[in-house]
């Protein structure tokens, strides 16, 4: 009899413990790493990574904390697909194109001419995922798309207003497609990470760049180019990702709180805060008055434009070869970009 009840005094101990040590996990703070490239005063940086930590850590009641390590403390802009992938980061911002070949579907976004505004090429991201591009990412838990606003032609020589005002200049290009375009509009292209472009400019390693109004702010250009172009000459897609082991390993109430904080409408208020922060740049380039604004003229837009169309039957003829349907693809790139633009 005293064994019975020994024996049952050692379980009911066991199982106590065991409980205790349920609970104490459930109240522990799971901390977070999201990664990114840019500086932490980066309008992304200041109105849509860190909104994003701070609404994860209320919706959790604070048992989920998301630390930002800016600036490339944890990978560089073209190592951080593969940062998240092997989890050097659980969270991180990525930039496909800087990737080139990684999301092969995605880069058909790229292309020139699709997008007026960041939201237009996010609404655009969305509507294509799920059928058209969701491959690309399938090692990932996909956060929030969005898109930069889109890149204008910005000079510290002379005007570029023509085609022909092109030939020969020295710009820096974001992506391999857009150093495909520059090349087809007799530009020599530069390829460079954008932090690298303001002391690029003030040694005259270049003489411009494309790339959107809001890098005068964060790159402060405002010294250094001379004259913009607004030609709207192309988007570039982004992406914020998350481990993919990482985010399945978590419990259901920081899988929700992630949930609700990320998604399409945080994606489409990323991407307007690039269109907001296009607009403000504008204004503050007017206000000083040192930096001239032109914008292209109907018939020189129609001139890149026809010069710059081989690209797409390219991509086409580049990606079918490798098992992708790539004509399915742009057909329902080119249906978005009437849709939206």
């Amino acid at each position: 009899m005293k064994k019975l009840l020994l024996g049952i005094l050692i379980c009911a101990f066991l199982v106590g413990s065991s409980l205790f040590v349920v609970d104490k996990a459930a109240c522990e703070t799971i901390n977070l790493k999201f990664a990114h490239f840019m500086s932490p005063k980066h309008i992304q940086h200041q109105k849509s990574f860190a909104p994003f930590c701070e609404k994860v850590d209320e919706i959790s009641g604070g048992k989920v904390k998301i630390k930002i390590y800016p600036a490339g403390q944890l990978a560089g802009a073209k190592q951080l697909a593969d940062a998240i992938k092997t989890g050097i980061t659980d969270i991180g911002f990525v930039i496909p194109s800087y990737t080139t070949g990684r999301f092969p579907r995605t880069s058909a976004l790229d292309l020139p001419f699709l997008f007026d505004t960041g939201v237009n090429a996010a609404r655009a991201f969305y509507d294509l995922f799920d059928g058209y591009m969701a491959d690309d990412y399938k090692d990932y838990r996909v956060l929030w798309l969005y898109a930069t606003g889109p890149g204008q032609l910005m000079s510290a020589t002379k005007p570029m207003k023509t085609i022909d005002d092109l030939n020969g200049m020295k710009l820096r290009t974001p992506s391999a497609y857009m150093t495909k375009a520059l090349k087809l509009l007799d530009v020599n292209p530069v390829g460079m990470p954008i932090p690298k472009l303001a002391m690029s400019l003030q040694k005259k390693v270049i003489d411009g760049c494309v790339t959107p109004f809001s890098a005068v702010t964060d790159f402060r250009l405002f010294d250094l180019v001379e004259s913009i172009t607004e030609a709207n000459l192309y988007t570039t897609p982004m992406t914020v990702l998350m481990n993919k082991q990482k985010y399945n390993a978590l419990p259901d109430y920081a899988k929700k709180a992630i949930d609700l904080a990320s998604g399409k409408p945080w994606g489409l208020h990323a991407a307007d805060v690039y269109d907001q922060h296009d607009t403000n740049t504008v204004l503050e380039i007017n206000k000083r008055g040192k930096i001239t604004i032109y914008k292209l003229s109907p018939s020189e837009k129609a001139k890149m434009a026809e010069r710059l169309a081989v690209m797409q039957s390219n991509w086409i003829d580049e990606w079918s070869k490798r098992g992708i349907p790539a004509d399915r693809i742009m057909s329902a790139v080119s249906r978005a970009s009437n849709r939206y633009k």
